[in-house]
């Protein structure tokens, strides 16, 4: 195991993410764990449609949960809240020994949270805590997360759920394995490789048993009413406005046996819930069916109004007499008893909509020129308030804010929205606050945070007084929860710096070119004591990303003015150990005529960083190991061919046979066969003989990612092997595609630092 150094570094929780409840001033600030226990992660499961089920508990991730809530008060008012005036103690929460809360809401006052609790070995429970009182209530052990959060508040003192049904469908005995047999009836139908697939009859029923859900109404006296809702395998449900009707999404058999739960067949629904009566039912869409009609609903786009009882929108494509087809925005009442009224008409393809906290309703539509366009439709007309690419964050006007930060209605006051952006520039984000008038398209700014700290808005508490709430942090300094009224500043909440092992390393935002111009940047951490002139040994963790503008790869991020970020085995840990580390490097893989610009500018921008290290006498030329996971995985390995930079690799969960995900991955849309030579190329399998300097493969034994499955890693490690290269497989059991148990977190870093140790480091026997 490593140190114990690295040990606290990669288990010591994170800094607490709010969760906001504006109007009441409520911030829930949610402690997560950073890994989670073994017991949870080697739990016995199903794996079914592509989804790992824990059977026990329903819960199908394994993703670290919340241990502890601390809700502070907030509020701009003067009055007084229930929780007491707005100088009350934070309320605290937390979860009962070795459990742990997921699926954490806000009640729509604002007075409750709800939360599942979950056990391993124990079915999942939902629990509420009155923020009033400060107790906490268990209300159900029958709700069923399989699906997802299992509920949602319908008023204020009651949640609907999908519960586990009293009568579910029989779980078949186990079948004798037999052959499995898939047919195609012809049609080109590409998709991505799935894991966990339904196979048979046998794989149907238990998929039924462990997915079929029914509703229920549960108060937060703990009364639950089931519904005459017909259970089955709702996937997904949003509940009306004024509470009379749910929308659903069912799932519907046949079940295909090429691909996972979200794109099987399903129907839209629409149900009276006290009547139990269907007032609404699609034809089925999904994966196998003919979706090739050009006209009619978008059923994936339907919801609800929000200031309206049972008023749902949704897309219509509507066709023309010259063959064109208008992209329509509809809304309908849940009842039926008129027709559906067009709110909005466009040329293009409309994106989204939706309505503000005051009943403006608005839409994003694709514009000519291949731009989005953000239209308020107004009494006098549609008004255009931002025209724009919004994957260039010089052009983008910021994320327009919502009735609670993210949550909830686009917050409008007095006929004005809000966005908030992170305003980067050349000298770094200074994130910002806007207000534009939706009737004059007039934008006004109303915050610009200091220099040299990150600190966006994360919502506004009063938009009559002025008051947001705002979230502050530097490389070095933990996030800490702001008021800001008028320029006066109130600390709610201050984060306890959780990596003091890092307070004593430097870190650096370095910049370089590369051989065609572009500008590149990466993040440096030197180790503790580099008071010598004497170059190190460094570690490399890369990620590709594909632009086709060159500006927008130059852009810097502001993950690079942001506390430091640590989550599972952390290419940072091994600057604990004396190695200097570059992460998040702009590795940009620009757009080209031919499509096949990958590799030429994958070794250029890292051959750039190499240069810039050596000859700044911070890294030795010798010493230099690459590394990446996943998609970074896959171009350290192709580094240890293409390029004679590097003197070691490290990669985990990467892809390293292309023609195994032959419809395309990452931007890459040309299938095998039409660049079958560009597939072969960039696969290291096919290059396994080019491999000359160490390489450290490590997988998850139950990764689920199409492109990644363990026999990728397995089957490159075999060919090493084969060809004789120095290489170490590591597979860790019950681990997916991202790495989350404590013990196989640790032991995935002690691998690292060990393979850096006896390749580039101090067990190499390199000279100096």
């Amino acid at each position: 195991m490593p140190s114990d150094a690295v040990t606290q570094l990669l288990t010591a929780p994170a800094p607490a993410q709010p969760l906001i409840h504006a109007r009441s001033g409520n911030v829930a600030l949610l402690e997560t764990d950073k890994v989670i226990s073994m017991d949870r992660l080697l739990a016995p499961r199903v794996g079914l449609a592509g989804v790992r089920l824990d059977p026990v508990t329903g819960i199908t991730d394994i993703e670290p949960m919340v241990r502890q809530i601390t809700v502070v008060h907030a509020n701009a008012h003067a009055d007084e809240h229930t929780t007491g005036s707005s100088h009350a103690q934070p309320a605290t929460w937390t979860a009962e020994g070795d459990s742990r809360f997921t699926f954490v809401q806000f009640s729509p006052d604002g007075d409750k949270l709800s939360a599942l609790q979950v056990k391993t070995g124990k079915p999942s429970e939902l629990w509420i805590y009155d923020l009033a009182t400060r107790r906490a209530r268990k209300l159900s052990s029958h709700v069923s997360p399989v699906w997802g959060n299992p509920c949602e508040w319908a008023d204020a003192s009651s949640l609907l759920c999908r519960m586990r049904p009293k009568r579910l469908p029989a779980l078949p005995a186990p079948a004798s394995d037999g052959p499995v047999a898939v047919a195609h009836p012809g049609g080109a139908l590409p998709t991505r490789t799935y894991t966990m697939l339904l196979e048979n009859g046998y794989d149907d029923a238990r998929f039924e048993h462990y997915f079929t859900v029914e509703l229920a109404r549960i108060s937060t006296k703990g009364k639950v009413e089931r519904y005459g809702v017909a259970p089955g395998l709702i996937r997904q449900f949003e509940v009306a406005p004024g509470g009379q009707y749910v929308l659903l999404r069912r799932l519907q058999p046949p079940y295909p046996r090429l691909v996972t739960a979200p794109r099987f067949p399903a129907t839209v629904e629409v149900w009276e819930l006290a009547a139990g009566k269907r007032i609404y039912q699609s034809e089925p869409v999904g994966f196998g069916l003919d979706d090739s009609d050009e006209y009619g609903a978008e059923l994936d786009s339907i919801q609800w109004q929000p200031d309206r009882p049972a008023t749902a929108g949704y897309l219509y494509r509507q066709p023309l007499r010259d063959g064109a087809v208008e992209y329509q925005w509809r809304t309908l009442e849940a009842s039926l008893a008129s027709p559906a009224v067009v709110l909005a008409r466009s040329p293009t393809r409309i994106l989204s909509f939706g309505w503000s906290s005051a009943g403006t309703p608005w839409h994003l539509s694709r514009g000519a020129a291949g731009d989005t366009v953000l239209t308020a439709l107004l009494p006098e007309g549609d008004k255009t308030l931002w025209r724009g690419d919004r994957t260039d964050p010089d052009a983008n006007p910021g994320r327009v804010l919502r009735v609670d930060g993210q949550q909830g209605p686009v917050l409008e006051h007095n006929g004005h929205i809000f966005l908030a952006g992170d305003g980067l520039s050349d000298d770094g984000p200074r994130p910002f606050l806007n207000s534009v008038d939706i009737h004059s398209g007039e934008t006004r700014q109303l915050w610009l945070a200091a220099r040299g700290v990150y600190e966006p808005v994360l919502a506004i508490l009063d938009p009559e007084k002025a008051v947001w709430l705002t979230r502050r942090e530097t490389e070095t300094r933990p996030p800490q929860l702001n008021r800001v009224q008028q320029g006066t500043v109130t600390t709610l909440h201050s984060s306890v710096d959780p990596y003091p092992a890092l307070q004593r390393v430097e870190r650096r935002l370095i910049q370089y070119p590369r051989a065609d111009g572009v500008t590149l940047r990466a993040t440096l951490y030197l180790p503790e004591n580099n008071d010598t002139p004497k170059p190190l040994p460094t570690l490399i963790w890369i990620y590709p990303r594909e632009y086709d503008d060159p500006e927008q790869a130059q852009q810097l991020d502001s993950k690079a003015f942001r506390f430091h970020n640590i989550v599972g085995p952390s290419a940072i840990a091994a600057t604990l150990a004396g190695y200097a580390v570059v992460v998040s490097p702009t590795v940009p893989i620009l757009s080209t005529e031919d499509g096949n610009g990958y590799l030429p500018q994958l070794v250029s921008s890292t051959d750039a960083l190499v240069d810039f290290l050596v000859d700044n006498n911070i890294s030795h030329p010798a010493r230099i190991a690459i590394g990446g996971r996943s998609y970074g995985a896959f171009s350290a390995a192709n580094l240890l061919i293409h390029s004679d930079k590097f003197a070691s690799g490290i990669a985990m969960s990467g892809a390293y046979n292309r023609t195994l995900t032959p419809f395309g991955f990452q931007h890459e849309k040309r299938n095998f066969w039409e660049a079958t030579d560009y597939y072969s190329s960039i696969s290291p399998f096919f290059h396994a003989n080019k491999v000359k300097k160490p390489l450290l493969l490590v997988h998850g034994g139950e990764d689920p990612n199409p492109g990644t499955p363990k026999a990728q890693a397995r089957r490159f490690f075999h060919a090493l092997v084969g060809e004789g290269a120095v290489c170490r497989y590591v597979e860790l059991p019950g681990e997916a595609h991202h790495y989350r148990g404590r013990e196989t977190v640790l032991y995935a870093t002690w691998e690292m630092i060990n393979w850096l140790d006896i390749t580039i480091g101090p067990k190499a026997g390199l000279a100096d």
